[in-house]
């Protein structure tokens, strides 16, 4: 009874009741009102709780992060905006309360706030990606008296500050060994939840025809967790399914996401944390790794292109530490991971045919399709095909965009004046499907260096983690999220889901675990 007793936590009945509403609510069992209720409950429990606690919450809570109903003109407004602006409130209220405590006396404000600003600057290292995040918010800032579209690029500099608010509490709160595995804990337990769903999705379309799978996860789930608007525009058009000229179209897994690209993003980032518990918690190594290989299923079935491509200089990289280093610990576990990814890759050739079988039963109507699961894989080289035409055509009216607005861009949030569309193109996600183009194009060249400072010193920082942790699984860690990062990298040269809420929340709050172990390293090297 005292061993169930630990389970019954606050901080836990909290989380568990999020997931029964999310789960009610995107079947359309409740209705989306639901959520406010249970985000008012989360900011009172953030407010009387401890700010480990509240953080844990808020990062778990990632992928299940839905739309607040408040009003047509807020219907997208996701409650984790919330719950992180108001755990940053109350984390800064009380590190100001205790600079009340330390300060000397007068306890004027002034002298309140410039000991806590002290205590901030002193505990934390300034370093290019500090430069880096300050240049690159003040050229967006700048880039708004540019914008076509002032409210769009203000918009976009609030989501840039709601993330980075993330990165900063974590990084304030998360130093130590206990703290950094209790934020991966979180990390892996909102990861666990999307993939619970991508499986589910895997099949549900055996067992359910594709127009209504479609119609049921556009009117009923997209509609709870991104609100009406897109749910209508993705009743008619979306990147749910692959489509071929001579079978009929297959299932792109995608989750809790609103395109197949976001979850496969999302999948890849989730893999370093996972083996990295699986290395922590021995006992349960298998599990981790069996999150793992789900994980890069995710990513293989969600047939993004990008990912399978920019798979291999990263599986060159890892090759090559391997045969360089003497210690393989680290670069052996990237190495099975993306052989885990290869044999998923070749063995998914199976999931087609047995796809068409089931959708034939299904509809009574029978073809001689035998389309090859790689089919999709071969059409990257294929310029003719719609998708890549149309990427052409959008990569090259970007490289003209820059070229004409090379300082400030057009505008932060504001890539539908480079393909001359209206606001509405905004709502639909255009974008450069590259993530490098697509910044240089909002802001100009100098906002894109200033993002390129900030990739350069992440990748450092792993490197210096790798090379200088004492512990393994941080080594490990500094690494594979290295590689992985490379990884991502790569696949930006064909999207720009890095930028998607729930993606760049859970690589924000990986980062700045990584940064907590770079500093911890610069403490003890100084003992």
């Amino acid at each position: 009874m005292n061993s169930l007793k630990k389970y019954f936590t606050p901080l836990n009945l909290v989380f568990f009741l999020e997931l029964v509403i999310v789960v009610l609510g995107s079947m359309g069992l409740v209705p989306r009102e639901a959520i406010l209720v249970w985000t008012g409950l989360a900011i009172f429990y953030m407010i009387f709780s401890p700010v480990a606690d509240s953080l844990w919450l808020a990062i778990a809570s990632i992928p299940l992060a839905a739309a607040l109903p408040i009003s047509s003109g807020l219907d997208t407004l996701a409650n984790w905006r919330v719950m992180i602006a108001v755990l940053f409130l109350v984390w800064l209220v009380k590190e100001l309360k205790n600079c009340y405590g330390e300060a000397t006396k007068p306890k004027r404000f002034g002298h309140i706030c410039l000991a806590f600003f002290k205590k901030i600057i002193g505990s934390t290292k300034i370093s290019y990606l500090a430069w880096g995040i300050f240049a690159f918010l003040l050229i967006c800032a700048l880039s708004i008296g540019v914008a076509d579209y002032k409210v769009l690029a203000v918009k976009k500099i609030l989501f840039w500050i709601n993330i980075f608010l993330l990165f900063f509490i974590v990084r304030q709160t998360a130093g130590g060994k206990e703290n950094i595995l209790r934020v991966w804990r979180a990390l892996a337990t909102g990861a666990t939840a999307v993939i619970a769903v991508a499986l589910v999705q895997f099949v549900a379309v055996l067992f359910a025809p594709l127009v209504g799978f479609w119609q049921f996860w556009a009117g009923k789930v997209i509609n709870f967790f991104y609100g009406q608007n897109l749910a209508d525009l993705l009743a008619y058009s979306n990147t749910w399914f692959a489509y071929y000229d001579a079978a009929p179209p297959t299932l792109r897994l995608f989750s809790v996401f609103p395109d197949s690209h976001s979850f496969a993003m999302f999948s890849l980032l989730s893999v370093p944390v996972f083996l990295c518990l699986a290395i922590y918690f021995g006992q349960r190594k298998k599990f981790f790794w069996l999150l793992a290989g789900l994980a890069l299923l995710g990513a293989i079935f969600s047939g993004s292109r990008g990912v399978w491509i920019s798979a291999l200089p990263v599986l060159a990289i890892a090759l090559y530490f391997w045969f360089k280093e003497s210690d393989k610990e680290a670069p052996k576990q990237a190495i099975y991971s993306l052989a885990i990814f290869a044999v998923i890759f070749l063995a998914s050739t199976v999931y087609p045919p047995l796809f068409y079988k089931v959708q034939e039963w299904q509809t009574g109507q029978y073809s001689s399709s035998t389309i090859s699961f790689f089919e999709r894989a071969r059409s990257i080289s294929d310029l003719d095909e719609t998708s890549n035409k149309g990427r052409l055509e959008i990569w090259r009216n970007s490289l003209l965009s820059i070229k004409e607005h090379p300082i400030l861009g057009v505008g932060t949030g504001n890539f539908i004046s480079v393909i001359n569309e209206g606001a509405l193109a905004a709502k639909k996600g255009a974008s450069a499907h590259n993530l490098y183009l697509d910044v240089a194009a909002e802001v100009g060249l100098p906002g894109l260096l200033a993002l390129l400072v900030v990739f350069a010193d992440i990748l450092w920082t792993s490197c210096l983690v790798w090379r200088r942790s004492a512990d393994k699984y941080f080594k490990v860690f500094g690494l594979i999220f290295g590689l992985y990062f490379v990884w991502i990298l790569g696949y930006s040269f064909f999207d720009v889901v890095l930028f998607n809420d729930k993606v760049l929340l859970f690589f924000a709050a990986g980062a700045a675990t990584l940064y907590n172990l770079r500093e911890s390293i610069f403490k003890s090297e100084k003992i």
